[in-house]
C-alpha cells in the first residue's frame, strides 16, 4: 500500500463547477465521544486503503477490467438507487447480479433523496420521515440482508451541496430515521457514509430564509451543521472531481474534514472522483491528457484517514448531452497514463481472498 503522509483532498460537488475553488469559513472542528458503538465500519487496517470502481455503468466498469486489470477485480463497485416506488426493487437484483460475478466485493451504494429542482428544500428527505418510504425501506433491507457482502450506503449524498438544497434539520432527521428502520429490522452488513461535496457548504438562508432559519450568533455555516452523530455515521466521505488538476494540500474544506473525520474517529472514502475536464466546452474526443490529476489524488490517498478511494471510469459526455466533464475512463487515456494508473493502484486493496478479512467481515 502507498505509504500515508500529507494531508490534501479536494472536491467538487458531482455536477457543479462553480464551487471548484470555494473555500470553507473554517473553525476549528469540534471533538465529540461516541455515545454509542457505530455499526460495522468495514475499515481497512491502516496503510490500507479499498479501491471501487465505478460508476452505475456495467458496460464500462467490465471494460477497465477487461483491458486493464481484471485478476484481482477492485474491492468494490459503486451503484445508485432511490427509495421510490420501484427503485430498490428493480436496482438491488441487479446489482446483485453483477458483484456475484466477482468475489470477495463491496457494494458502495448511494441513495438519492430529492434536489433543489424538483421541489422545495427538503421535500423528499420529509416524506422519509413521514414514512412515505417505509415499504421501500423494508426492501432494501432485505435485499442488504440477503446480498451476503459488504454494504457502503451513502444515504443523501453530497448532503452539503448547492445541488440539494438540504435544510441542516431535515436532512439529520431523515438521516436518523433511514438508519433507525435499518437497525430496527437488522441489518448488519450495512456501514453508514456521511458523505459531503466537498466544498464550501450551501446554506440556503439568502434562497430560501423560510428554510434555514439564521444560526446563532457565531455559529458559522460548516459541514458540522449536518452532522447526525458518531452512533449515525461510519465513514466520513468526499467528492472530488475538477479541483484535483490542481494542489490539494491546501485546500481549507478538505482539511477541514479530514480533521473532523479524525476527532471523530471516523475513516474517510473519496466516495466520488474522476479525472473530469474542467471547461464549460463539449469536446467529445477528449479524454484524459497527463497524470497530474491522478499524482493530486493518489497523494491525497496517501493520508492515514483515507481508506477507500472510488474512481469514476465512464465518458460522461456519451452518456449525458449536456455534460462538458469528457471522458474518464482510464482505458482510453494515453498509454503513459495507464502505466501510471497501473503501477499506482496497484497498491489498493483489491478483491483478492483475504479482503473480508482484512475489513473485519463474516459472510
Amino acid at each position: 500500500m502507498l505509504k500515508k503522509s500529507g494531508i490534501l483532498l479536494i472536491l467538487l460537488a458531482a455536477g457543479i463547477l462553480l464551487f471548484a475553488t470555494c473555500k470553507n469559513d473554517v473553525t476549528e472542528p469540534t471533538k465529540e465521544e461516541p455515545t454509542v458503538e457505530s455499526g460495522p465500519m468495514f475499515e481497512p487496517p491502516d496503510g490500507e486503503c479499498l479501491f471501487i470502481l465505478g460508476q452505475a455503468d456495467n458496460a464500462s466498469m467490465e471494460a477497465y477490467m477487461n483491458k486493464l486489470r481484471k485478476d484481482p477485480a477492485p474491492a468494490g463497485f459503486a451503484y445508485y438507487t432511490s427509495l421510490s416506488d420501484g427503485a430498490v426493487q428493480k436496482d438491488m437484483p441487479r446489482y446483485k447480479a453483477f458483484l456475484d460475478k466477482y468475489p470477495n466485493t463491496v457494494l458502495q451504494l448511494a441513495i438519492w433523496t430529492g434536489e433543489r429542482q424538483w421541489g422545495n428544500p427538503g421535500y423528499y428527505l420529509d416524506d422519509i420521515v413521514r414514512g412515505r418510504y417505509d415499504q421501500n425501506i423494508n426492501a432494501l433491507a432485505a435485499a442488504c440482508k440477503s446480498f451476503g457482502k459488504p454494504v457502503f450506503i451513502r444515504f443523501g449524498y453530497e448532503f452539503d451541496g448547492w445541488h440539494n438544497a438540504y435544510p441542516p434539520d431535515k436532512y439529520i432527521a431523515a438521516y436518523r430515521y433511514f438508519v433507525n428502520k435499518m437497525r430496527d429490522l437488522n441489518v448488519e452488513n450495512v456501514a453508514y457514509v456521511w458523505h459531503s461535496w466537498g466544498a464550501a457548504p450551501y446554506y440556503g438562508d439568502d434562497d430560501f430564509p423560510q428554510y434555514y432559519p439564521p444560526l446563532p450568533n457565531g455559529q458559522k455555516k460548516t459541514h458540522e451543521l449536518w452532522y447526525p452523530g458518531d452512533d449515525y455515521v461510519d465513514w466520513l466521505a468526499l467528492s472530488v472531481f475538477g479541483i484535483g488538476w490542481g494542489d490539494l494540500s491546501t485546500n481549507d474544506v478538505v482539511q477541514w474534514l479530514i480533521t473532523f473525520a479524525e476527532n471523530h474517529d471516523k475513516p474517510v472514502m473519496l466516495a466520488e472522483a474522476a479525472a473530469i475536464k474542467t471547461s464549460d466546452r463539449r469536446d467529445t474526443n477528449w479524454v484524459i491528457p497527463n497524470i497530474n490529476w491522478f499524482q493530486h489524488v493518489f497523494a491525497l490517498c496517501e493520508d492515514e484517514a483515507v481508506k477507500a478511494f472510488t474512481y469514476i471510469n465512464v465518458d460522461w459526455e456519451e452518456q449525458n448531452s449536456s455534460s462538458t466533464w469528457g471522458d474518464t475512463q482510464i482505458q482510453n487515456a494515453p498509454h503513459n497514463v495507464i502505466v501510471y494508473w497501473l503501477e499506482q493502484s496497484a497498491s489498493f486493496l483489491h478483491a483478492t481472498p483475504d479482503l473480508y478479512t482484512k475489513i473485519g467481515y463474516s459472510p
